[in-house]
């Protein structure tokens, strides 16, 4: 009785470690099809395309004070609109809306309690000092976005990391920007942009 019973444990107990190991192994990384990496490139042209026309010099827009010296918060009515902006696209996911609404609110936030001082004329404190569509602060072409370059693809089920660089030799040396993309409902949408990381972008 003993035996059958030491039996029983160590099957149910093999059992639970193949399970856990099964439930815990992570998914590998698949080759993109031909037809992922052309829905996943038009979306970015499409992206940047929209963003070229559409976005204001600043993607948040501040409020001066009365003096004019400095600002103070966040105008809310413009981002409200940035947010229907983006929103209605198409383009973006849940997750992206909601970091963009971070930073924001992120920003607003340090400005109104003077934790960053923000003076009329100065860089922003925060940010890369460069447009975060590309981190960049020139192009290489007055409408480079029907040139870029998928440097890198991976697909890990109906997630997929891209890197994209310009279409042109001389601005692609050691430039590459990390888009992450969601599947939903057949459909790619942006989750990630790097230049948007809530992280980094309000790190100073």
């Amino acid at each position: 009785m003993k035996t059958s019973m030491y039996i029983l444990s160590l099957l149910l107990t093999c059992i639970t470690i193949s399970s856990y190991a099964q439930a815990t192994t992570p998914k590998s990384v698949n080759t993109p099809s031909a037809t992922d990496k052309k829905a996943i490139r038009d979306l970015l042209v499409k992206t940047y395309k929209w963003q070229e026309a559409s976005t204001s010099v600043v993607d948040f827009e501040p409020v001066l004070d009365k003096k004019e010296e400095r600002y103070i918060g966040l105008d809310y009515k413009i981002h409200q609109k940035r947010m229907t902006a983006l929103q209605n696209t198409g383009f973006f996911s849940a997750e992206f809306l909601q970091n963009y609404d971070a930073i924001a609110k992120g920003i607003d936030t340090r400005l109104k309690t003077k934790k960053d001082e923000w003076m009329v004329g100065d860089m922003p404190p925060f940010g890369e000092d460069s447009n975060p569509w590309c981190r960049c602060q020139d192009y290489p072409s007055d409408n480079p976005w029907d040139k870029i370059v998928l440097k890198k693809v991976e697909v890990v089920g109906t997630t997929a990391n891209v890197w994209w660089t310009w279409g042109d030799k001389n601005f692609s040396k050691g430039f590459s920007y990390k888009v992450r993309l969601q599947k939903e409902n057949g459909f790619w949408k942006i989750s990630y942009l790097q230049g948007f990381d809530k992280s980094v972008f309000l790190k100073k």
